[in-house]
């Protein structure tokens, strides 16, 4: 039987954490800079473990306004990165490390400075990265010795070139439910973990039917 693992970003604020628990493999645990909270990710990270759920560590930019997802053209401030990079230091307790938001998508697409202070503090902390194939994140892991876990998402829409659709386009988020359930079990080939959103408003429902999905496609989720 295949394995494949499910994971969801938790620790956001939103009310759904600890059934979504119950549901995924792997839980990528706000760091609490862009949203959430330190002592509110302490606890459900502990929940997590204890519920024999795969802890990873979700780092972002520190922009609350925009739950980590602005996008700046002009480049992010020295003191964001430097966010970033005091979150990675503190990561160690965690299985792997998961951009997020605007942060994973910049990873992703460029290498410049202040990527490269990132990618330099992921390679010291020494544990595996959440990413995608066919980016700079595969490319910089593997140039600094990381072990990337392939993601792919069930509820993003795919660009022709198999980028993710910007949430800044409207159609960006799948929301039909059959949809979401094809895209998960199409992309199980092809990746090592598949993402569901803990802020969307049917995240649960959302997580349990592709977890239904890919078992049906003869897949084990798990870590």
């Amino acid at each position: 039987m295949k394995l494949i693992d499910l994971n969801a970003d938790l620790g956001e604020g939103f009310p759904y954490d600890e059934e979504l628990l119950r549901v995924v493999s792997s839980a990528n645990i706000c760091a609490g800079v862009y949203a959430g909270s330190p002592s509110g990710a302490k606890q459900l990270a502990s929940m997590a473990r204890a519920m024999g759920v795969r802890v990873g560590w979700h780092v972002g930019f520190p922009d609350r306004a925009s739950m980590g997802r602005v996008v700046l053209a002009e480049g992010y401030p020295e003191e964001w990165i430097q966010s970033v990079i005091d979150q990675i230091q503190t990561g160690s307790r965690f299985a792997y490390i998961k951009p997020h938001g605007s942060l994973y998508h910049w990873l992703a697409a460029e290498t410049g400075e202040g990527q490269k202070l990132i990618w330099s503090a992921l390679s010291e902390l020494g544990i595996p990265v959440m990413g995608m194939r066919g980016t700079e994140h595969e490319v910089q892991a593997e140039k600094h010795g990381i072990t990337l876990i392939a993601e792919g998402f069930a509820e993003r829409r795919y660009t022709k070139d198999l980028g993710l659709v910007p949430r800044s386009e409207s159609n960006a988020v799948l929301v039909d439910l059959a949809e979401i359930c094809e895209q998960a079990v199409t992309l199980a080939e092809y990746v090592e973990t598949i993402c569901v959103h803990g802020d969307r408003d049917d995240a649960v429902i959302v997580a349990k039917n592709v977890r239904s999905a890919l078992e049906m496609a003869g897949y084990k989720v798990g870590a």
